[in-house]
């Protein structure tokens, strides 16, 4: 069993438990609720030494999953005999799984032995002592804690045999083993060229044999309490693969094979994942220089993100996305993921993969009401060319045409709006690749971008229609309610109220030499939200400085001499630039 095979304790002349024949093995089984030294422990301190203990396939250090197997002195033959017993060790160990009670229980196998004491033998009439234990309200007292009297016992309802779904338990068990054996998967190796080709072939194997469900068309589901059958089965005519599909508005699921996996064995990473799949149906992928190459350069770049390469070398990026760099480091996981094959790939010859925001914020663990921060994220890491955000122009075809579609927003006019997702690719880090990222970090401070402002305005306002459309390929262009497409630029209503800023900003420093942002929010927060005002004056002050010759600097105690300022702290200050300069020198 510690080599993966599966077994019945009981001999069965049958499939249930009425084909009762005779026992002397019992198992009990560990899942999540203690730890191996916490049970064998108790083992010693109760005197009911198991012959021996395994862990299951899915036993981990965080998560302790096992079973240890008791030797009864004698073969029972009595089937009332073999409950008690049963029973009985399952009120000594409480936090064993009180599901473990039919005869006809099958018991995975798993991959390493904890325990080995194979002369020890428990006794009936001795066990039998546990099931005058009584339920108590309280916790036990510590003093008391070996007095069997204290011992809390579970009140679940045990599930008949019939109701066991073994191929399902073995997902759940990532029992390699039992599920090739009963699936008949002969030994052959499966050689594939491209991952294309591993998705290709698994998408196609039938969900309903992997899972033993007989009818396809209607059943429970298996990822909720299902009183009455919600889910189905499909296989696709046009790509013939199969999808599972639950209806019920609680779950509401569709997966592929791969979701199936992922959800019923935890799985914490795609790899894992593909590991299990590949593993089970004997696939091997052959993995190509190019391939490797791509990996190796992920590698390199998450070493230099860690190393402290990418601090030495652009000092003033590493500054300004220090917040960001766990954004960057999952997309380069999952670029890793996404090495395909050489043909979906950028001009220069990078993995293209795409991935979206709600995916990115769940591997992050993010809110998934906060999508719009994962998207500003993105946009900071590709103005440093730490990512590539690609134009409709250098994404393959194959993947270009997968990700365009169409979402209807406006039935009244029939405006449709033409989206798609975003795809990205990861530059190698190169000594070479350091001055470009270091010069836009430079830009990012010099420009005064803040993450408050990351916009396709502030761009656009600050640096163009080029640097705009580069950020957010997805919005180069705007529908209009005629169904005419022209080039975006900026609305209406922000160039007003862009111009109400400059205005305040001009007139306050007529009339006292200069102006904070402050000053401009407590003048426009009667007419728009505060949160709004601030956001603006971020999209919008560089263009601003730039057009009536100001400059934006941090006040210190000569500023505020020089310059009168009365308010606390030194806030940034917005300032004529030849007045600057006179202060300048004056010192």
């Amino acid at each position: 069993m510690a080599q993966g095979c599966t077994f019945k304790p009981a001999y069965l002349n049958g499939r249930t438990s009425n084909d009762f024949v005779s026992q002397q093995l019992f198992a009990l089984d560990f899942d999540n609720n203690s730890d191996i030294g916490t049970e064998l422990n108790r083992c010693k301190e109760l005197n009911i030494i198991p012959c021996f203990g395994y862990t299951t396939f899915s036993h981990s250090e965080e998560y302790h999953k096992f079973r240890l197997v008791f030797c009864n002195d004698e073969v029972i033959t009595n089937k009332e005999d073999r409950d008690k017993i049963q029973k009985s060790l399952i009120k000594a160990f409480p936090n064993c799984d009180s599901q473990v009670t039919d005869a006809s229980r099958l018991f995975f196998g798993g991959k390493t032995l904890i325990f080995e004491s194979y002369d020890s033998v428990i006794n009936k009439d001795l066990l039998s002592n546990y099931n005058n234990i009584k339920e108590e309200k309280k916790h036990p007292n510590k003093d008391n804690i070996n007095n069997i009297n204290y011992i809390r016992v579970r009140k679940t309802p045990s599930i008949k045999s019939d109701d066991i779904n073994y191929n399902i338990e073995a997902i759940k068990e990532q029992n390699i083993l039992y599920l090739r054996s009963i699936l008949n998967i002969t030994n052959d190796t499966i050689i594939f060229e491209t991952q294309q080709q591993f998705f290709d072939y698994i998408f196609k194997i039938d969900l309903s044999k992997l899972l033993g469900i007989d009818n396809m068309k209607s059943f429970k589901c298996i990822f909720h309490e299902d009183k009455s059958p919600s889910a189905s089965i499909f296989n696709d005519k046009e790509t013939g693969n199969y999808i599972y599909k639950c209806n019920s508005n609680s779950c509401g699921v569709s997966y592929n094979i791969i979701g199936i996996i992922e959800r019923l064995g935890k799985f914490k990473s795609r790899p894992k994942t593909y590991k299990f799949i590949k593993d089970l149906f004997n696939i091997k992928i052959m993995e190509t220089d190019w391939q490797k190459e791509q990996k190796e350069i992920l590698i390199e770049n998450l070493k230099a993100i860690h190393n402290g390469e990418l601090e030495k070398n652009c000092p003033q990026t590493y500054k300004n996305n220090k917040g960001t760099l766990r954004y960057l480091e999952q997309m380069h996981l999952i670029a890793l993921d996404n090495v395909y094959n050489d043909k979906l790939t950028d001009d220069s010859g990078n993995v293209v993969f795409f991935a979206s925001r709600s995916y990115i914020a769940n591997k992050l663990d993010i809110n998934p009401n906060s999508l719009s921060k994962v998207s500003d994220k993105l946009v900071v890491l590709s103005y440093h060319n730490l990512l590539n955000k690609l134009d409709d122009e250098e994404i393959p075809e194959i993947l270009l045409n997968k990700s365009k579609h169409i979402n209807a927003k406006d039935n009244e006019n029939n405006n449709s709006n033409h989206k798609r997702i975003n795809y990205f690719s990861i530059p190698s880090y190169t000594y070479n690749k350091y001055n470009d990222i270091e010069e836009q970090g430079v830009k990012w401070k010099d420009n005064h971008y803040t993450m408050k402002g990351v916009s396709r305005e502030m761009f656009f306002r600050v640096e163009g229609k080029d640097v705009a459309d580069k950020l957010y390929p997805q919005y180069k262009t705007i529908t209009t309610k005629d169904n005419k497409i022209k080039d975006r630029t900026t609305s209406k209503a922000s160039d007003i109220r862009t111009n109400e800023i400059a205005i305040i900003i001009l007139n306050t420093i007529n009339e006292q030499y200069y102006v904070t942002e402050k000053n401009i929010v407590e003048i426009l927060e009667d007419k728009y939200n505060k949160t709004f005002v601030e956001t603006q004056i971020k999209k919008s002050m560089t263009e601003i400085l730039d057009g009536y010759d100001l400059i934006r600097v941090r006040a210190n105690k000569q500023l505020k001499e020089y310059f009168g300022v009365s308010s606390n702290g030194y806030p940034f200050l917005i300032l004529k630039n030849e007045d600057y300069e006179k202060f300048i020198e004056g010192f």
